[in-house]
Parts: structure tokens; sequence; C-alpha cells
């Protein structure tokens, strides 16, 4: 299973023992993680997360040694223009990464406690002391000696539907680790394939529709071939703060979507909310093809949003 973004943080709030959190603060030319992303490394090397392709880990645990022996951050250099010439990115970019060691455990459970909760929260890291200062967003960049970055809630789907698309769906999401909350008329899927779901909602009647948390990192996705639950699951929905909403189905089928919706009294702005078409794939025609483009279709729309 995947791990979470936020791994290293949760990692090291569970340490007894003090650990580093390294955080890539620059970054130019092509690179494989962004500003912003974390790794932690026990004191004994154990290590969570990465931030290249095994490029420079093995490295970054001498700096983090480093770190905790003297108490103090560390920044590391590696690229085109580092100092360290034997040891180069093969991607051809240029970061900077910051080895903060021991970071203070409270600072790091009110960061889980806000992501948790679904709230960005913006961090302002000092260089030079090592500091942690939260806040709400912040402006990112690095700047006098303070880096500043945004923590954002890591994506949640919410799934409606019934049949093979939806398990192909959701099998390949949960193995992606990635939240979810199922709502489904077929009981099957709740009660024998996706029962450790946290969120399961039994759809019994299109006017029993539950009362959904919604904000700016949620994708909302329907997978029905009774297209009569589409409309009224839609309509509890197309005035939410979703990043994402979509149904599966033909061109002609969102049209009669739309008009539905029109006829129940969605407004234009609503109705633009929702997408004409889901996943990348054009006209997938297997469950396990459709699962992937959706996701990839999501993904790629939730990595713009952030």
């Amino acid at each position: 299973m995947f791990l979470s973004e936020y791994a290293p943080i949760e990692y090291l709030r569970s340490q007894d023992q003090p650990g580093v959190l390294s955080i890539i603060i620059d970054r130019t030319g092509p690179g494989y993680r962004s500003i912003g992303a974390m790794m932690a490394f026990s004191h004994s090397g154990d290590k969570i997360g990465s931030l290249s392709s095994g490029c420079i880990e093995d490295d970054l645990w001498l700096v983090a040694k480093e770190s905790l022996q003297t108490n103090m951050p560390v920044v590391t250099h590696y690229g085109s223009e580092s100092k360290i010439i034997d040891l180069k990115l093969p991607c051809g970019g240029d970061m900077k990464i910051l080895s903060l060691p021991n970071p203070n455990r409270k600072i790091l459970e009110n960061i889980l406690l806000s992501l948790t909760t679904r709230k960005e929260i913006g961090l302002s890291i000092s260089l030079s002391s090592g500091n942690i200062e939260l806040s709400g967003p912040v402006q990112q960049g690095l700047k006098n000696k303070i880096f500043k970055c945004n923590l954002v809630p890591e994506l949640k789907l919410i799934v409606m539907g019934a049949g093979v698309e939806v398990e192909a769906f959701c099998s390949l999401s949960l193995a992606a680790n990635i939240k979810l909350e199922l709502l489904t008329p077929d009981l099957t899927l709740i009660d024998q394939k996706f029962s450790s779901v946290e969120n399961l909602y039994h759809l019994k009647s299109f006017n029993e529709i539950p009362n959904l948390s919604i904000d700016g990192w949620t994708a909302v996705v329907l997978f029905f071939h009774d297209h009569d639950w589409e409309p009224p699951l839609l309509y509890s929905v197309l005035n939410s703060d979703a990043f994402y909403i979509g149904a599966q189905g033909s061109k002609s089928a969102h049209r009669q979507l739309v008009n539905n919706l029109i006829d129940m009294g969605c407004s234009e702005n609503e109705l633009a909310q929702l997408r004409s078409q889901i996943g990348l794939i054009p006209s997938a025609r297997d469950p396990k093809t459709l699962a992937i483009s959706v996701l990839a279709d999501i993904i790629k729309y939730s990595n713009l949003n952030q």
C-alpha cells in the first residue's frame, strides 16, 4: 500500500527518540518530487518516504545524523549547481533540502490535527533555528532564510454506484491508499466487498440521501447503469466545494442527465460543476480500464487544484 504524503510527520510524532524531518525547500528544473515534499529519518537510520528516485537518500541520512548531533538544521544543495560534485541528480534538476532535527511533537500533532479535520495549514520554518510556526495559508517560497509552504488535506473520493465498475474503482483507490466513502444500493458491496471502508452508506431510495462532508479536496464520481439514481444524487452535491463531479455514461445519457437536473431547478453555475465525461480514456469498455482512466483523471485535476 502506498504511503500517505504526510506519513513522515505521523512517523516522527509517534517516535520516542529524536528524528529528522527532511523537506525540499527549493527546486529548479526537472525533479522527482515537488517543493514541500517530505521524508523522515529515525535516530537509527530508518526512513519513511523519499525525496528522489533513490539518488540522494543515503547521503541525506549522513546529513540527518549531522543535524541530530548538533541539534541544528542543515540545508543541503544537490544538482547541477551543487558543490557536491560526486553526487548528481540524473534528471538534471537542482534542489535544496532542509534537514530539521527533532521537530516539536506538539507542532507535528497540530499539523496532523488540521489535516485530519480537512483544513489547509501554512508552515513557516526558520532555516537558522529550525523553529516552525503554523498559520493559515501562506505565500509559498524561500526568502530571508525562512521557508514557507502550505499543507493541504489529501484527496478524498466519494463514490456512488453499483456493479463491477464500482468494485474495480474502489479496489484501485484503496490500493493507492486514497480516502474513500461509498454510497451504494448494493448490499453485496457493503457487506462482502468493502466492509472495511470507514464510511459506507446504503442507498435505500432516491429520497434518503445522507448529508456528506465535501470540501475542495473531494471528488465525487458516480457509476450507475440505472441512471434514475443520478439526478437526485447529483442534485445533492452540485452546490458543494467538490473540485471534481462526474458520472459514468454516454453522451446521450449525459444530455438526458443535464435535462433532468434542469427540470429539478439546477442553475447554470451548478451544472457547470458537472463534467461532460469522466476518464482520460474515451469509451473505456472494461471495469479495470475505466477505473484506471477515471482515477487518473481525478488525480490530474487534484494536482491542478493544489
